[in-house]
């Protein structure tokens, strides 16, 4: 016969570990909900106040980073011409990703927000969050690439050792 100290005592550690599995569970359910909504975040748009909105913002600022780049470098004029094009080439292409991304989100935000979460419609929302990552990312590439071909050796390495101190 057990006593009734232990009784009380395997009653308490029964208690404790239902506990201890519900705290798990929502921890769980925290980590799955704010995983999809990172997908969601890192598809749609940066929302920091001060980058720029308009396209001719966005191009304004790529053209004075661009002229920043070729003063630290000592670049020609003809390279500075030559990145400025890649830019206007690449800098619309990224915007309608981007868009892509903010109304990604979107979606995300609506199946989550549903009175019952569409699973199939979460995972096709996923693989359309992993697409446009991958193909933003060839787009940078590809533009990283040419730009890169336009700048000398000696120039890509003052960049990189530039772009090395901000790292962390």
């Amino acid at each position: 016969m057990t006593n009734q100290g232990e009784h009380c005592s395997s009653t308490s550690n029964f208690k404790h570990g239902r506990r201890r599995r519900w705290g798990r569970r929502i921890a769980l359910s925290l980590v799955v909900l704010l995983g999809i909504g990172g997908v969601a975040i890192a598809a749609g748009p940066g929302g920091h106040g001060h980058h720029p909105r308009t396209p001719e913002e966005v191009q304004a600022h790529v053209d004075g980073m661009i002229d920043h780049m070729i003063g630290k470098v000592g670049g020609t004029e003809e390279q500075r011409a030559a990145l400025r094009t890649i830019a206007g080439q690449t800098t619309p292409r990224m915007a309608a990703l981007h868009t892509e991304g903010r109304d990604l989100k979107n979606e995300v935000r609506d199946i989550l927000t549903a009175e019952k979460v569409d699973r199939d419609a979460l995972e096709a929302a996923r693989k359309d969050a992993i697409d446009l990552a991958d193909r933003g990312s060839k787009l940078a590439i590809s533009a990283v690439a040419d730009a890169a071909e336009v700048l000398t050796p000696e120039q890509r390495r003052k960049i990189a050792e530039a772009m090395a101190k901000f790292q962390r």
